[in-house]
């Protein structure tokens, strides 16, 4: 079970997030969340799962992870901070997640977010200090995953 995880947990946000644009939105609003939140929201499911699944993990590191969801999730919601949340997520993704299929899903995510904010919104200027912020969250992380670790074992 605790292979397919991500995959499940995935899945169910996907899942959750099309039925919400389906259900609350009509034509190019729909698509556009479709197309655009409904792949982060598995990447989510799956960032989640993996999460979850770890036997230990640093404080700092979990401080990191938490800044990094608050930022990102408030980003569609109020505007801010002027940076693509997608972007940081995915490369903070792809940095810290060890599953292959997880790190598919970011890598998916990655891209499409590269050919929205590059070719489709013509450069999107929140592109760059989100992929930087993803590098420096995902450094952060990474550095401190093994400090001050909590357990589940305890």
């Amino acid at each position: 079970m605790k292979r397919t995880a991500p995959a499940i947990a995935a899945v169910a946000l996907a899942g959750a997030t099309a039925a919400y644009a389906a259900i609350f939105y009509e034509g190019e609003a729909a698509h556009y969340r479709l197309w655009y939140y409904t792949p982060a929201a598995a990447l989510a499911g799956a960032f989640i799962a993996e999460r979850l699944g770890m036997r230990t993990i640093g404080r700092r590191a979990l401080a990191v992870d938490l800044v990094v969801a608050m930022l990102c999730l408030a980003r569609p919601l109020t505007g801010q901070p002027p940076v693509s949340g997608h972007a940081w997520f995915a490369v903070h993704a792809l940095l810290t997640l060890e599953g292959t299929f997880s790190r598919m899903v970011a890598a998916l995510v990655l891209v499409i977010t590269l050919y929205a904010k590059l070719i489709l919104w013509n450069g999107d200027v929140t592109l760059w200090p989100g992929l930087a912020a993803g590098l420096l969250s995902g450094w952060l992380w990474r550095r401190w995953r093994a400090t001050g670790a909590l357990s589940s074992q305890s």
